[in-house]
């Protein structure tokens, strides 16, 4: 069958003919449904959107419905295969559209793609070596810019607790632990903006 299908003029089969020859193996006529077809689809998926899809994927979903209509299309079937096919598309791409809008992809559709422009640039690890040594000593220059008093509630601030638990902690009132945060937050922005 591969000799003669070398010189098979496949654009002048029907698409009932061309899906005999693909129950029987023949590549190329799949071939020539997907060239027939591939119009059809990029005129039903033209009109959907969504941010986790690019025009290529949406595509590739309406070829892949294109492609459930070639497996399941049925010679008894009182339709033809060309609105089989779009109906089978069009579900396809819908199926796809509402999954994409459902409360379990916000991730997904929020997401950024990564492209080479949109890729950070990779720090070699000299570098991060020599970042993380400045953040140290920034930190640690702003730690000695507080009195003890900031030093504590700051810290407290830090792991999580309240105005009424560092005052318990600390043995000072709640007012104070506000005035001490207040100064250290003051201190911590001059230190980062130099």
């Amino acid at each position: 069958m591969a000799d003669s299908e070398n010189y098979a003029d496949y654009g002048s089969f029907t698409d009932k003919q061309l899906l005999a020859m693909l129950k029987n193996g023949s590549e190329k006529a799949f071939t020539e449904i997907e060239e027939r077809y591939s119009g059809k689809v990029l005129s039903i998926v033209s009109s959907y959107y969504a941010a986790a899809f690019t025009p290529d994927d949406w595509f590739q979903e309406g070829m892949i419905g294109l492609l459930n209509a070639v497996k399941s299309y049925n010679d008894e079937m009182n339709t033809s295969f060309s609105s089989y096919a779009e109906t089978c598309i069009r579900n396809r791409i819908n199926s796809v559209w509402r999954n994409s809008k459902s409360k379990k992809n916000i991730p997904l559709n929020n997401s950024v793609e990564l492209t080479e422009t949109s890729l950070p640039c990779v720090s070699s690890p000299e570098e991060d070596y020599i970042d993380n040594e400045q953040y140290l000593y920034a930190v640690s220059n702003f730690m000695e810019q507080l009195s003890a008093a900031e030093r504590d509630v700051f810290l407290c601030y830090l792991s999580g607790f309240g105005y009424n638990e560092t005052a318990e902690k600390l043995g000072i009132n709640e007012k104070s632990v506000d005035n001490a945060l207040c100064r250290a937050k003051i201190k911590l922005k001059k230190a980062f903006r130099k």
